[in-house]
């Protein structure tokens, strides 16, 4: 499995993952806004601030998809960023010290992006298999995190075998494209199957109400976590339902690098720190009576009690049946001397 770099930001086996504060438009069109949302982001621990770039008449057809607040070209022609605003965003992001990342939505969308010196791209669920588009970013040499949200494993596959064919540095979220998405529909699992089977770093992008799943996907070897972010659920944004505001993303910044730092090797081993305790909570072989000379060891006369720095229990079953070698009074650490 090849590392994958996107900035100043790793993703290898022990690297820390990347943790994306999803912007998307809940700035609302306001560039104050947008900016304010880097500086709060920067605050909770996210890695990057992630924004996106609409141009409705290259995305979609004029007037087709309706939602309760009117056609979606309409909404997103209200709510976008200008070209000069994104290269704004750029500079601001780089001067305060968090990494901006744009969500392109149509090959000349990257086009634009590329042009103002972006490091990478993020692409939505809806754009796995937008070929256009990604042979666009190919055509960059830029890296790409890709999400897989309502796909098929066939798509996800055709997806991979032409960024890989093309030299395209990425890696994939996991991604369940409801919102809010219910947790029993989430599959965390799925995280490392992703990893298994296209020999791809693999994240996930969270489209819950809450952190939870997040924080438990790192568990799952997530290494990139795109959570949606909002200044305030009050604005209204339209991915308010599955954004957290800033106190909350900041506890899942903080309980995600925790579970991170107890994830450990795998290997199990008594630690330093834990001698201290083993030496007395563990149990020593005691006798419960007076044992003579040439009585056998049995459950009559023996037993286990703590502190644990005389003939360790796990030794029980192996003088069970021996023969006392000499008397041995009650409430006494058993020695060898005393079986052999």
């Amino acid at each position: 499995m090849n590392n994958f770099k996107i900035g100043n930001l790793r993703v290898d086996r022990e690297s820390p993952a990347i943790i994306i504060a999803e912007a998307a438009v809940e700035h609302l069109g306001n560039l104050h806004a947008a900016k304010r949302m880097a500086d709060a982001a920067l605050e909770c621990g996210a890695d990057v601030i992630k924004y996106q770039m609409h141009l409705p008449e290259h995305e979609m057809l004029k007037g087709r998809i309706k939602f309760w607040g009117g056609s979606l070209d309409e909404i997103l022609e209200n709510y976008n960023l200008s070209v000069e605003g994104h290269k704004e965003l750029i500079q601001y992001c780089e001067t305060i010290g968090i990494q901006y990342l744009c969500t392109p939505f149509c090959p000349e969308a990257v086009k634009i992006l590329d042009d103002l010196g972006v490091v990478g791209f993020k692409t939505g669920s809806g754009e796995l298999t937008n070929f256009p588009l990604m042979e666009e970013i190919s055509k960059t040499g830029k890296p790409v995190i890709v999400s897989s949200g309502m796909s098929t494993e066939d798509e996800i596959e055709n997806t991979v075998n032409f960024l890989k064919q093309r030299d395209v540095d990425f890696a994939i979220t996991h991604c369940t494209s409801i919102y809010p998405s219910p947790y029993s529909a989430i599959n965390l699992r799925y995280i490392k199957t992703l990893q298994e089977k296209f020999k791809v770093h693999s994240g996930h992008s969270d489209h819950t109400p809450t952190m939870w799943t997040a924080i438990g996907a790192v568990s799952y070897g997530a290494k990139i976590i795109e959570k949606h972010f909002t200044l305030s659920k009050s604005l209204k944004g339209p991915d308010f339902e599955v954004s957290l505001e800033p106190n909350d993303f900041k506890t899942m910044v903080k309980a995600i690098r925790a579970v991170e730092a107890a994830t450990g090797t795998g290997k199990k081993e008594i630690l330093k720190d834990e001698k201290v305790v083993r030496e007395w909570a563990h149990h020593s072989i005691v006798t419960i009576k007076n044992v003579e000379k040439g009585d056998v060891f049995s459950f009559e006369n023996l037993s286990v009690k703590r502190p644990g720095d005389g003939l360790p229990s796990s030794m029980l079953p192996k003088i069970l049946g021996k023969i006392a070698v000499k008397d041995v009074h009650v409430d006494k650490q058993l020695t060898l001397e005393d079986v052999f």
